[in-house]
């Protein structure tokens, strides 16, 4: 057969049957079926956007931004809905992008991420190198707590078999150097904290159990003496008020019971401690030397005037002071060294860099540098 015949043949073909042949492949596709295949596109890109959403923390909760750390005189910080930055030399720069990592934590031997896939990973701060460090085969995920000593604590979750385990690994190299616990069931009893041991400067700081194991009271203690009198006690949490100043909420079961903190626990890394009555309003988060800074907003401070802003408190004579700013601002959150301080805005994403102004060694007043250094 010539390929001319063929095509005459083709040509002849009655115009029903090919009608017919049009409606039989119309109804082997019924309307349901596009339905079906619309509906999962859907699915599919409304799952995405959902994920990418969740990651850059569209979902999560919170009074806007949490103030960060400062690491040899840079300043890293979470800008919610973008990442971590760090603010240097009057310029900031996004260093990690908030889809990619789940948590950080940064000091001087580099900054920590770790990521949705049960991932640790360290970031030069000189070089901005990253680097996956640690990696947990049968973890869905971890959570990490960089030490003073320049090692890491990783707990390892694996929550489909529900267990969880600890592990010391290197923070420069991801070594892991002991295996801390055995796997322990989610259903097991709570442990109480076995971190019972702080290092403030050149101090020693250990936690000694008082009574049962289950009451997690302790006495702190340093070269074996107790820093508090008979009768007073602290739980296991302490409060980073500054790389130099920790603290302890002290109970006394005979004022306010064993669920109130009624002073306060000031260790100081050089070698002072004091111990002062707990006050309701202030909450210390920084400190310049002894002085103590906080936070003072929509309560009464001097002269039953309500004022908002950032007041210092001078521990050897108990005088309070505001700072001046030489430019009206909101303070909800800081974090400060000698030199600089770092605020943030309530309901607020921005946050803002001051300069410390001092009078002989006295902190005095705040200059607004940038009143928002994220880009």
């Amino acid at each position: 057969m010539k390929a001319n015949d063929l095509l005459d043949m083709i040509g002849n073909v009655d115009d029903n049957i090919i009608e017919e042949a049009k409606q039989k492949k119309k109804a082997a596709l019924p309307r349901w079926t596009r339905w079906l295949a619309t509906a999962a596109c859907l699915c599919l890109i409304l799952g995405g956007t959902f994920n990418t959403l969740y990651r850059f923390g569209y979902f999560k909760l919170g009074c806007g931004s949490l103030a960060g750390d400062i690491v040899d005189g840079d300043y890293y910080y979470y800008y919610p809905h973008s990442g971590v930055w760090r603010y240097s030399d009057g310029k900031a720069k996004k260093l990690i992008s908030a889809y990619w990592m789940r948590g950080y934590d940064v000091n001087e031997n580099g900054l920590y991420y770790d990521d949705y896939s049960a991932n640790l990973y360290r970031m030069d701060l000189k070089t901005l190198k990253k680097k996956k460090i640690y990696s947990a085969s049968d973890a869905t995920h971890i959570y990490y707590d960089l030490k003073d000593d320049g090692t890491v604590v990783v707990t390892v979750y694996n929550s489909k078999k529900r267990y969880q385990y600890d592990v010391l690994i290197d923070g420069k190299t991801g070594e892991v150097l002991e295996r801390l616990t055995d796997k322990t069931s989610y259903d097991a009893p709570d442990e109480p904290d076995s971190d019972l041991h702080y290092i403030i400067g050149d101090r020693d700081i250990v936690l000694v159990p008082i009574g049962e194991a289950s009451e997690q009271k302790y006495m702190p203690t340093e070269n074996g003496k107790a820093l508090l009198p008979e009768g007073r006690w602290v739980h296991d949490g302490i409060y980073d008020m500054s790389d130099d100043v920790k603290a302890f909420g002290v109970y006394n079961d005979n004022d306010g019971g064993p669920d109130v903190e009624s002073e306060m626990l000031m260790i100081f890394a050089n070698g002072k401690t004091y111990l002062k009555p707990k006050e309701e309003a202030p909450f210390y988060k920084g400190t310049i030397g002894h002085i103590l800074l906080y936070t003072a907003y929509d309560h009464t401070e001097n002269n039953e005037n309500d004022i908002a802003g950032i007041w210092c408190y001078d521990i050897e004579s108990e005088e309070k002071w505001q700072l001046e700013t030489d430019t009206e601002h909101s303070f909800y959150n800081f974090t400060n060294d000698n030199e600089m301080l770092y605020s943030c805005e309530p309901w607020n994403h921005d946050q803002a860099a001051w300069k410390i102004i001092y009078e002989g060694n006295r902190p005095v007043a705040l200059q607004l540098i940038d009143d928002k250094i994220t880009d």
